[in-house]
């Protein structure tokens, strides 16, 4: 009984510890890449390979565009804000709704042309083929493949086309 119980102790030590080694090992780039000064932009140099020099024009291109990012992100949520404001007490459609509806999506136009334009010029500061690839991961990551309501109507008008078989 003792004998079954050491070795039954020591597997599951063993267990733990290959666990452990095997997670380590595994996420270690992941947790490297999280020390990186800009995380976010991190994988972006393993991913398609930059040069040390393109990865920091890229890092300063990121750093010029999140300011005005931040400032879009902001007014179209006062303008969302809005839209619940006058939503909270309204059962009719009221110019006022449509006014914040036109505001939000000129914003939210806005938002897109220069968040198309960031990408464009991050993709011009990589080499050729992987400014193309990144454009591609852009194109199926981003507002390019519209929104939720926009994938549900077009599955609904073409169920075959969101799963190809």
């Amino acid at each position: 009984m003792k004998k079954g119980a050491i070795i039954l102790c020591v597997g599951l030590l063993a267990g733990i510890c290959a666990f452990t080694g095997f997670y380590h090992l595994r996420t270690a780039p992941h947790r490297r890449m999280m020390r990186e000064s800009q995380p976010e932009l991190a994988w972006l140099k393993t991913e398609f390979n930059l040069s040390d020099g393109e990865f920091t024009r890229i890092q300063r291109l990121h750093d010029a565009y999140l300011p005005d990012c931040a400032e879009r992100c902001r007014r179209i949520e006062q303008q969302n804000q809005r839209l619940r404001d006058l939503m909270g007490g309204s059962t009719n459609m009221t110019s006022d709704i449509r006014a914040v509806l036109a505001e939000r999506a000129r914003l939210r136009g806005e938002c897109e042309t220069e968040m198309l334009k960031h990408f464009l010029e991050v993709s011009r500061a990589m080499p050729p083929e992987q400014g193309r690839r990144y454009l591609a991961w852009i194109e199926d990551q981003t507002f390019l493949q519209g929104s939720a309501m926009e994938r549900r109507h077009k599955q609904q008008q073409d169920p075959h086309a969101a799963h190809p078989h």
